[in-house]
């Protein structure tokens, strides 16, 4: 599966496994952002939910996550949820601006804690 992954998702894909993991995502909101611009193919668009998912679910349930992914930032559109994991983080955001599978994600644990 790994050598089927695209390229162009990379940098996204680091800063999910890598520095989320860690509470940290210095490039992880400006990556999402290029990617919602990008013509991705049926493969990184699969790919690409899940990255999402695992971003979602990580932000939901880390202990510690970095100030600076949780800010809210007013100029982003709220349909682009990367820009309001503080949102997520605390409930706040409107869940039927996910899409389908993140939704589902957002409110199960939502509703778990």
């Amino acid at each position: 599966m790994a050598a089927q992954r695209s390229t162009r998702l990379n940098g996204y894909r680091e800063e999910v496994h890598f520095a989320l993991d860690m509470g940290e995502g210095p490039l992880l909101r400006h990556g999402r952002e290029r990617l919602s611009q990008a013509t991705l193919t049926p493969a990184e668009q699969a790919e690409l939910v899940e990255l999402d998912a695992d971003v979602i679910d990580t932000v939901l349930v880390l202990d510690e996550v970095a100030s600076y992914l949780l800010d809210h930032d007013p100029a982003q559109p709220l349909a682009h949820w990367w820009w309001h994991l503080g949102k997520l983080r605390t409930g706040a955001y409107p869940a039927d601006l996910l899409p389908p599978p993140l939704r589902r994600i957002y409110q199960q644990r939502r509703y778990a804690a």
